[in-house]
């Protein structure tokens, strides 16, 4: 008999769907030569600001409004697809335009004029554009254009691309980077990482015959290369601050330690003061820059990534792009780590001199302790003779007064009649009676002394 087959409603539903969809909720946009792809990321735009600007772009397309706080969405428009995304610490756009038609100029001069004039964002709607330049719309950290072109095997169009951005006279005060990218060579990339009047970089990728999704993804990647390498130049400057407190920091840690190590009369008290306010700065120093070192870490990562995702392959008489990030980019991102360790090295210095000089507040503390108690020990010594002293004096005086009581006694009755003639006389019955009293104030004392 066979077994039933079970219904596929007998099994749960994906709980995790949305992470499982995040895989595919951001793809490249398609990008197809002749075509230009501009790219711009605002940091520290409102939340409110990048709804309002969204919407405004929506609307005026007529497509339906975002949902607040939406995080990434492809708005079609008149011959143009945007691509809007959330990130941790910024707001992109990535706007593609398809070149109906596009003639590479013969005149280097010329040529290199209609490079710097492509990529205008004229299409966009004023209304969104409006959005940008609010207060709280944030600050423009990278922006780029990318050219596509269709070369074919075109040599002469990749030598005219060479010639226009080298400055068509010969001028090579801007280094000119490029390469063939792709396993199959199928694609040259050149660009000069140099910003044009409108504040964009520009690279120009000529299309060998590129798979349209390959192509869409070689355009992503140079423009996430130039986003993440400029915010993780964020923590440059920060770094360079903390360098310089750093330096300060180092020089009053080495006073302190050199003070407890080679000057005996040092106030230890003072000096671990000093050290513990070491340690308080370094602490805010370390808060106020640990975020941005990571942060300048995780970008210079994604970097490195997509530059090795290019898979560049030299070209002739230029250097690539990540050979040229390698000397320019990556010694600050060094810079940064190199402060990061400095700055962590310097807090376990701290430690150990704080706890350094602990040890030596505590020693003294305990000699301190011993010496107080060998005094009491002393004083108590000297109060014990003294009170043994007075316990002396004690049972002599209260022996002399009982003696006196007997002597008083003795006289009394010597007066008797009949007392025989062998009795002896007040002053014997004194002399007999002195040891007697002696031994019984004593020891009445030392009774009274014990609470006996």
């Amino acid at each position: 008999m066979e077994r039933p087959v079970p219904s596929p409603t007998a099994f749960p539903t994906r709980s995790d769907l949305p992470l499982h969809q995040e895989l595919h909720a951001r793809p490249a946009l398609p990008a197809r030569a002749p075509c230009v792809v501009s790219y711009w990321a605002l940091a520290d735009m409102a939340s409110e600001r990048a709804d309002a600007a969204l919407l405004a772009l929506s609307r005026w397309v007529g497509a339906p409004d975002p949902l607040p706080g939406q995080r990434h969405a492809r708005v079609p428009g008149p011959g143009w697809e945007l691509k809007f995304e959330r990130h941790g610490e910024f707001v992109s756009w990535q706007l593609n335009r398809p070149l109906s038609a596009w003639t590479w100029p013969q005149d280097p001069l010329q040529a290199r004029t209609a490079l710097q004039q492509i990529g205008t964002l004229d299409d966009l709607p004023q209304a969104l554009l409006a959005e940008f330049q609010k207060p709280d719309a944030g600050r423009l950290i990278a922006a780029t254009h990318v050219l596509m072109l269709a070369a074919r095997g075109d040599d002469e169009l990749l030598g005219q691309c060479r010639e226009a951005l080298r400055g068509g006279g010969g001028d090579d005060s801007a280094p000119l980077m490029g390469a063939f990218i792709g396993d199959a060579r199928n694609a040259a990339l050149l660009t000069q990482l140099q910003l044009g009047p409108d504040g964009f970089t520009r690279f120009v990728v000529l299309d060998f015959g590129l798979p349209r999704d390959q192509a869409a993804r070689e355009a992503q990647r140079l423009c996430e290369i130039e986003a993440y390498r400029m915010l993780a130049m964020q923590g440059f400057p920060l770094a360079q601050q903390e360098s310089q407190r750093l330096d300060a920091l180092e020089q009053r840690l080495q006073a302190a330690v050199h003070a407890l190590a080679h000057e005996p009369d040092t106030d230890d008290a003072a000096a671990f003061a000093e050290l513990t306010a070491l340690a308080a700065e370094v602490e805010h120093a370390s808060a106020r820059s640990g975020y941005r070192f990571s942060a300048t870490r995780a970008y210079h990562a994604l970097v490195r990534q997509r530059l090795d995702d290019l898979r560049e392959q030299r070209m002739m008489g230029v250097q690539t792009l990540s050979g040229f990030l390698s000397r320019r980019f990556a010694p600050a991102m060094a810079y940064c780590e190199s402060t990061e360790r400095r700055l962590g090295a310097l807090g376990e210095r701290i430690n150990r001199a704080v706890n350094l000089a602990r040890v030596r507040i505590e020693a003294q503390r305990e000699q301190g302790n011993q010496e107080l108690l060998r005094a009491l020990a002393t004083r108590q010594q000297a109060q014990l003779k003294l009170q043994q002293t007075v316990e002396g004096l004690s049972v002599v005086a209260i022996s002399y007064y009982a003696l006196g009581l007997v002597g008083y006694g003795a006289k009394a009755l010597a007066k008797l009649p009949g007392l025989p003639a062998w009795w002896p006389s007040a002053d014997a019955l004194v002399a007999l009676a002195v040891l007697p009293v002696l031994g019984a104030v004593a020891w009445g004392l030392r009774r009274l002394r014990r609470g006996e």
